[in-house]
């Protein structure tokens, strides 16, 4: 095997720890849970006035870690209205089951690949998903709202506002909600580098991931965003130098 497929899988495991997740949650109103590690694919739920919403499901044991975080918060599965998905690789969405009776929102390019009529491009993903299968819901499982440019959700006094970061993956999104902007795996985090931008070996257009992240910052100034985290449960305040590298 070449040292260069190595280096991924080595950054995962040198990114196992979360960072500054407590500082992103506002217990019982908001809980992030991470789940598979040492991926620490994280769950973020919040209650609103209009029910509870989610960010990403995570990946191995999301289903029982998911239902937990709710319990913690005095609500049920039954509770979660919106699902908001940065995108589809199996390790953000192995949740889904549990919530499945939300209405789950991702862009309509992300669509084909979480209800498996496409598969992922990237060679680990296609890998995965011919020896194991598909992971997610298959079409008509859930309700899907998908969209296709930047919007906007109000759940009571609450707004979720997405951002399409295509490159990742095709439909890969970013959700700003309460000063904290989910940016999936379009922003990557090791102990080496710190904060960088989406590993090449996962991503489908590592060029064209750069570029929306170079175009959401601008798209986000209108806004307050106090928070940056990945879909690892790394976080860092917005005006740092870990995350402004990135981001600009």
């Amino acid at each position: 095997m070449r040292v260069g497929f190595l280096l991924p899988l080595v950054s995962l495991l040198l990114s196992s720890c979360t960072i500054n997740l407590r500082q992103v949650q506002e217990p019982p109103r908001s809980v992030a849970v991470p789940t598979a590690h040492p991926w620490s694919s994280m769950v973020y739920v919040a209650r609103t006035d209009s029910g509870v919403i989610v960010f990403d499901l995570g990946w191995s044991g999301a289903g029982r870690r998911l239902r937990g975080a709710l319990r913690d918060m005095g609500a049920a599965p039954e509770e979660v209205t919106a699902v908001f998905l940065t995108h589809s690789h199996r390790d953000h969405i192995a949740g889904w089951r549990a919530v499945r009776g939300a209405r789950f929102h991702l862009t309509e390019a992300e669509v084909p690949l979480f209800v498996g009529t496409s598969l992922h491009h990237d060679l680990p993903s296609r890998a995965a998903e011919r020896v194991l299968g598909h992971s997610g819901p298959r079409p008509g499982e859930v309700e899907l709202r998908p969209f296709r440019s930047d919007t906007a959700f109000t759940f009571g006094s609450d707004t979720v506002r997405a951002f399409l970061v295509p490159g990742h993956t095709d439909g890969s999104a970013a959700y700003l909600f309460r000063g904290v902007l989910f940016l999936g795996d379009a922003v990557t985090y090791n102990h080496v580098n710190g904060f960088g931008s989406a590993q090449r070996i996962f991503t489908r257009d590592h060029r064209r991931s750069q570029a929306s992240l170079a175009s959401l910052w601008e798209r986000v100034k209108p806004y307050e965003v106090r928070w940056a985290c990945n879909a690892h449960a790394k976080c860092a305040p917005v005006g740092s130098a870990l995350i402004r590298k990135v981001l600009r």
